[in-house]
């Protein structure tokens, strides 16, 4: 059962010895801020801490400290006393970490995601927060740990991405309030941006530009979407990386109520789905086996091909409409 108090969780952060520390597949600014910035408490408390992500870590990312630490699933041994799924809305997102957080003597949830079904033994879910990286800076000052520059920049990293550089309506006072208190404590939110915002590859250039062109409509242009085929992304040379945020694209224009971006890959259609206030899109990612937040969320489709996976989604959309 999902808690809103933060003893239970706290208390087992003091009592545990050793650590391990999940990304989400996938990994997005907010679940690698926020599993940095938990390393840092820990380690400050004298613990044992390891990171875990399976995937590649974005190359759009900023050095931080720990980022070079983070280990391959199949590089742990299981045998930590607790594990912490960290920003993880479902178990399926811990994808080849899932044993080792199974493994685990207490199984942790942290997470702000309206879809968690809290698949913990412990958890701290604050469902539609602004971002982990905030409930992750709330246990560190519930526990007395000192901000330093370095935890800064990695409760920050999550706060901006999460929040779309606090420009989404997730964005709250409280929000503005921490972001304050971790530039006052040396966050360079300049080096940040220029990271994460002001340098693109020419592969995301390219891939922008066919978005563009593939870009189409439906229910009276209320409906934006794009399907790209395996051969649209090698053809452009995009990463992972380079796709991330294109979803959006169709949801700029004047009308355009929900978008969605279907993407071929070796392992089923990815789905990013993205909706305007007061529409929303994590339900219609249920429906798939997905999740994520009101206005952002996203799924895999296996067993069909580009087309029908997106026609499918359409209708989803459609019977919201």
């Amino acid at each position: 059962m999902a808690i809103e108090s933060s003893d239970v969780w706290l208390q087992q952060l003091k009592k545990g010895r050793s650590f391990l520390l999940i990304s989400h597949i996938s990994p997005d600014g907010d679940t690698i801020g926020s599993v940095l910035a938990l390393r840092l408490a820990l380690l400050s408390l004298g613990k044992k801490v390891s990171i875990v992500c399976d995937g590649m870590i974005p190359a759009f990312i900023p050095p931080l400290p720990g980022l070079d630490d983070y280990l391959k699933p199949e590089e742990v041994k299981a045998g930590y006393d607790t594990a912490i799924a960290v920003d993880v809305s479902s178990p399926e997102l811990m994808g080849n970490s899932a044993p080792l957080f199974e493994a685990a003597g207490c199984r942790m949830v942290i997470d702000h995601h309206a879809t968690n079904p809290a698949f913990g033994d412990i958890n701290w879910i604050r469902r539609g927060e602004s971002a982990c990286c905030q409930i992750i800076y709330d246990a560190v000052r519930e526990l007395g740990i000192a901000l330093n520059r370095e935890l800064a920049e990695c409760l920050l990293l999550g706060l901006s991405t999460d929040t779309g550089h606090f420009q989404y309506s997730s964005t709250t006072a409280l929000t503005m309030e921490t972001a304050a208190a971790l530039v006052d404590a040396g966050a360079d939110i300049s080096r940040l941006t220029r990271y994460l915002y002001r340098s693109h590859s020419m592969s995301r250039v390219r891939m922008t530009k066919l978005v563009y062109s593939k870009m189409h409509f439906a229910d009276n242009e209320q409906i934006g979407m794009v399907e790209l085929t395996m051969e649209d992304v090698a053809q452009t040379g995009a990463s992972k990386e380079d796709m991330e945020g294109l979803v959006n694209i169709p949801l700029e224009i004047s009308g355009v109520r929900f978008a969605f971006l279907a993407s071929e890959q070796e392992k089923g259609i990815k789905i990013s789905l993205r909706a305007m206030e007061p529409d929303t899109v994590n339900d219609v990612a249920v429906q798939f086996g997905g999740g994520g937040h009101a206005q952002a969320a996203g799924c895999t489709i296996r067993g069909l091909s580009l087309y029908e996976a997106a026609e499918k989604v359409l209708q989803a959309i459609e019977a919201k409409l």
